[in-house]
């Protein structure tokens, strides 16, 4: 069953398409991965389908055929459709449990009637324990009291995800979620996106490195300027002539094997 739909989607700037009448489906239980050349429109589509940008035609549903196209970005949020971004979004001067908690606070929703009846206080209470179990889930619960500026660069990566589980998702978007990464950083962070899938939560992800995407996303679709140029099971992608010469003097396709595909 379909969760989020993206229909004959175009978005402008000035005079330039970043995106072109795009067509997507994703299914609820995928993990997606969104793939393309820079410049490509994957980012563009993930502000277009959050909210922090209005297409400039289209439309684009989510869950039981909900038009979400030109909502604001948090009340998309709070429908379940939750993303990361490229620069991790943290609070530098808050500990990591703390980062966790203000999330659940964005989430819940507190209102003046709270304030009388003592119910803030066990929300708060709730948020708490909420987050902790989400920092207990990322692996980060023996950094819980450090500073997420203290933080290395894996790390403050996996506590951007836990930010965005806080607030609950359904569909999580990761953008580029593995970048600036060790090899050793990079599997850690597969096997935490791996866990998050296991909860149940579809993931959407734009990634550079090809190697993971292949190892990690069992569909992917390949972007280029701004319009969809295939789409299919890491197999077919990787060996696809349109794909590679997409990719030609950009970057790698390398299978899961470590096969270069493209150079």
């Amino acid at each position: 069953m379909s969760i989020l739909e993206v229909k004959g989607v175009s978005k402008y700037f000035g005079g330039l398409a970043a995106l072109s009448n795009l067509n997507l489906t994703i299914q609820e239980g995928e993990i997606r991965g969104i793939i393309g050349p820079n410049g490509a429109g994957k980012t563009t589509l993930f502000n277009v389908i959050s909210g922090v940008y209005r297409p400039t035609s289209g439309q684009i549903f989510y869950m039981m055929g909900k038009r979400i196209d030109g909502l604001a970005s948090s009340r998309i949020a709070k429908m379940g459709l939750v993303r990361t971004f490229q620069r991790t979004a943290l609070y530098h001067n808050f500990t990591v449990l703390r980062n966790v908690t203000v999330a659940r606070h964005l989430h819940a929703k507190e209102n003046i009637f709270g304030v009388f009846t003592g119910m803030v206080k066990k929300m708060e209470e709730e948020n708490v324990k909420k987050a902790l179990e989400i920092v207990e889930f990322m692996g980060l619960g023996r950094l819980k009291n450090e500073l997420a500026s203290n933080l290395p660069h894996g790390y403050q990566r996996a506590l951007g995800i836990a930010i965005a589980l806080a607030c609950e998702p359904r569909v999580l978007l990761l953008d580029e979620p593995l970048t600036g990464m060790t090899p050793t950083e990079k599997a850690q962070m597969i096997d935490l996106i791996r866990k998050v899938h296991q909860q149940g939560i579809t993931i959407l992800m734009v990634e550079h490195d090809m190697k993971s995407v292949m190892e990690l996303c069992n569909y992917i679709s390949v972007l280029d300027f701004g319009k969809l140029l295939v789409e299919g099971p890491p197999a077919e992608i990787q060996n696809d002539e349109a794909v590679i010469t997409a990719y030609l003097g950009t970057e790698d396709i390398t299978s899961p094997g470590g096969e270069k595909v493209a150079t």
